[in-house]
């Protein structure tokens, strides 16, 4: 963890460092690697891991001229604008085939997670895996999209933002047209844009396993047929922020963000 040794950023901050890499060459626009790799393996499997975690990232060594290759950008280059936690999760269309061991595992589902399934299932995004990252619909939350994030072994879930089908409908005047345009291609009837999709960057792990895993976490036919009232019912061991691993004994919900009005109205 970056409090280990001073890195960080707030007395709270349970950030791992691999968190924090990973999302930096995420978001990076160029890629400066330093060392060596120890084999011709290692530097291979990197550069899987790399292709999959930044596929629009120029990379470089530490030899190389910086500003020439700056200069060299692509216009499609991020330039330091941050997603929004709705935008399309890949980008810079990385290789889907698995290779060195690395592969990209890609979950999606138009039913809600029950709240403690999802909790119990989260240790398998955390063993073999570089990085994981993606919008989760959690049935006691109907509102609020959440935002889930895993690397090194540490996991943070926190909240997204309303979804456009809540019951704010002045949601839609604040969206770009990007995710308006996406949420009107998959509206669901009675789930509007609600929905799950998570895409985890795997080493070793099998993606079997988390595909299996995130899927007994949906919830039942049975647990559907009770509805939105009866969804409330489902201990929630989410609040604004939730970190794995976490303490003995689930935080208790924030009641301010919990809201359930939208989905009893469809």
């Amino acid at each position: 963890e970056l409090v280990e040794d001073g890195r960080a950023g707030s007395a709270d901050d349970e950030r791992t460092v691999a968190q924090v890499v990973t999302a930096q060459v995420e978001f990076a626009d160029l890629v400066l690697l330093t060392g060596q790799a120890t084999d011709a393996w290692t530097a291979y499997r990197t550069g899987a891991v790399l292709d999959r975690l930044a596929p629009r990232a120029r990379r470089t060594s530490h030899r190389a001229d910086l500003w020439a290759e700056l200069a060299e950008l692509p216009p499609t280059a991020r330039r330091g604008e941050v997603d929004d936690a709705h935008a399309p999760l890949l980008r810079g269309e990385p290789p889907v085939e698995p290779d060195a061991g690395v592969e990209l595992v890609l979950f999606s589902a138009r039913r809600p997670f029950h709240p403690e399934r999802l909790h119990d299932a989260l240790d398998v995004l955390l063993d073999g895996v570089v990085r994981s990252r993606g919008r989760v619909w959690v049935a006691t939350q109907p509102d609020v999209a959440l935002w889930l994030e895993s690397a090194g072994g540490g996991l943070r879930v926190g909240h997204a933002g309303p979804w456009l089908a809540s019951a704010d409908g002045e949601v839609w005047g604040s969206v770009d047209a990007e995710r308006a345009a996406i949420a009107a291609a998959r509206w669901h009837h009675r789930y509007g844009d609600r929905h799950q999709e998570l895409v985890v960057l795997t080493h070793r792990a099998s993606a079997g396993e988390i595909t299996t895993a995130l899927r007994e976490a949906l919830l039942t036919e049975d647990e559907l047929a009770l509805g939105p009232a009866g969804w409330r019912r489902f201990d929630d061991p989410f609040g604004s922020w939730h970190t794995e691993p976490c303490e003995d004994g689930a935080p208790e919900r924030d009641a301010g963000v919990e809201t359930t009005k939208g989905l009893d109205e469809q």
